[in-house]
C-alpha cells in the first residue's frame, strides 16, 4: 500500500535511513577511557568485574572498546566531592611525632652533612 500525502495516520519509522540518530555513536579504546575517567587500566578491568563499570564491546579478537555514552553516564552518576549531605568532616591528620623524647618535630629537617649556611 503507497501512502499519500493526504493521510493522516503517523508513518511507523522502520529500519533505514530515516531510522538514523542524530549522534554517533563513538567507541573509546581503554587509553580514552582511563583518560576520561581518571582511573588505571587495571581499576577499569576490574570494576567492570565487579559490575561496576559499563561492560566492553568486542571489536575483534581481543580489541575491545566502550560506549561513549555509556563511559559518559558512569561519570555523570559520580557524586560530587563534599555533595554527600550525610558526610563526616574529615578527621585532622595527626600531628608529627618526635623521633626521641625532648625532641621537638619539624616538619622538613636538613639531611645530615648538608649545607645550610647563607651565600
Amino acid at each position: 500500500m503507497q501512502r499519500t500525502a493526504t493521510q493522516t495516520t503517523p508513518i511507523q519509522a522502520g529500519p533505514g535511513p530515516s531510522d538514523v540518530r542524530p549522534y554517533r555513536e563513538r567507541l573509546l579504546r581503554i587509553d580514552d577511557v582511563c583518560f576520561m575517567t581518571g582511573l588505571g587500566r587495571s581499576t577499569i578491568y576490574a570494576k567492570v568485574k565487579a559490575g561496576d563499570f559499563p561492560s566492553a564491546v568486542q571489536l575483534h579478537g581481543t580489541s575491545v572498546a566502550w560506549r561513549e555514552t555509556q563511559v559518559d553516564a558512569w561519570i555523570a552518576a559520580r557524586p560530587a566531592v563534599g555533595a554527600t549531605p550525610d558526610a563526616q568532616p574529615a578527621a585532622k591528620p595527626a600531628p608529627i611525632a618526635a623521633s626521641k623524647p625532648g625532641r621537638t618535630a619539624r616538619a622538613h629537617r636538613p639531611a645530615r652533612g648538608a649545607s645550610v649556611g647563607v651565600l
